[in-house]
C-alpha cells in the first residue's frame, strides 16, 4: 500500500523546467512491485493496439527484485511477453557471465526463464571493445527503434541511481555525457576506471516515459536534493533526466524518502 498520495514537484533549470512525479511505498518489495504493475498495465495497453513495448532496463539489486516478480506467479502468467523488447541502458565493460554484468543479472532474474523471445532481446555487449559497441549499438537503436528529434524513442526507460547520485553510467566525471550528439557512449566510472556502455543524457530524456526505481536510506539525502531542487542538485547526473515531456515518476521507499 502506497505510504501517501503521489507527490508533484517542479524544478527550472537555466534551460529546462522539470516536473517530478513521486510515489512513495512502504518497503523496497512494494516499490518494486508498484513498477512491475506499471509494466504490465503499459504493455497490455501496448498488446491492444498491436505494437511492441520497448523497454529500456538498467542493472542493480533493486531491479533485480523487479525483475524476480516479474518472473513470479503473480505477474508471469498476465504479461504479454510476445511485444516486450528488452534494451539496456548501460553495461559494464565485462563477460555477460561475469558477476558485474548488467546482463547477467537480468539473465538470471528474469530471461533465463525464456518468457521473453529471444528476438525481443537487445543486449550491450560489453565483452566487446567499447569504442566498437558504442557504434554497433547506435545502429542497433537506429534499426530497431522509431526515432523523434534524431535520437532513438524508448517507450520507457528504467533507470536507478548511485548513492553519489549517478544515473546510467553518466558521472560526475562525464557531465558532458548528458549533452552528448551521439546516442550511446563510453562512461567510466571515477574510482576504479571501468569502462561501461551507456545511453546519453539525450536518448533518456527523448523516451516516452522515465521510471526511476529508489530504494534505501543511503539514497535519501541525495533524492532529497534533486527533488527539491537545492543548489547542490546540479552535480548529480539524476538531476537532469526526465522525458521529451519534461517529467519523470520516481517510485521510491520510505527508506528513500525519509528527508522529502
Amino acid at each position: 500500500m502506497s505510504l501517501k498520495n503521489k507527490k508533484k514537484f517542479r524544478k527550472t533549470y537555466k534551460n529546462f523546467t522539470l516536473e517530478h512525479i513521486v510515489h512513495i511505498f512502504e518497503d523496497a518489495k512494494l516499490t518494486a512491485e508498484a513498477v512491475a504493475n506499471k509494466i504490465l498495465e503499459l504493455s497490455i495497453d501496448k498488446k491492444s493496439k498491436s505494437q511492441f513495448f520497448n523497454i529500456a532496463v538498467s542493472g542493480g539489486s533493486t531491479p533485480k527484485q523487479l525483475f524476480e516478480l516479474m518472473a513470479s506467479d503473480k505477474f508471469a502468467s498476465l504479461m504479454p511477453w510476445e511485444i516486450i523488447r528488452l534494451f539496456w541502458v548501460d553495461e559494464r565493460c565485462v563477460e555477460p557471465t561475469d558477476s558485474e554484468s548488467n546482463f547477467g543479472m537480468t539473465y538470471d532474474a528474469l530471461l533465463h526463464h525464456h518468457y521473453i523471445p529471444v528476438d525481443n532481446i537487445f543486449r550491450m555487449r560489453g565483452e566487446d571493445l567499447p569504442a566498437d559497441e558504442i557504434i554497433e549499438y547506435s545502429n542497433v537503436l537506429k534499426k530497431e527503434l522509431s526515432e523523434r528529434n534524431g535520437f532513438p524513442v524508448f517507450d520507457l526507460i528504467l533507470l536507478g541511481m548511485g548513492d553519489d547520485g549517478h544515473t546510467a553510467s553518466i558521472f560526475s566525471n562525464s557531465m558532458e555525457l548528458l549533452n552528448s550528439d551521439k546516442s550511446v557512449e563510453v562512461g567510466t566510472h571515477p574510482v576504479t576506471g571501468q569502462k561501461r556502455i551507456t545511453l546519453t543524457g539525450k536518448t533518456i530524456n527523448n523516451a516516452d516515459l522515465v521510471v526511476f526505481l529508489i530504494t534505501g536510506k543511503n539514497k535519501a539525502e541525495i533524492l532529497n536534493s534533486i527533488i527539491k531542487k537545492k543548489p547542490d542538485s546540479l552535480k548529480y547526473p539524476a538531476s537532469f533526466v526526465g522525458n521529451y515531456l519534461g517529467e519523470v515518476e520516481f517510485y521510491i521507499d520510505k527508506s528513500a524518502s525519509s528527508n522529502i
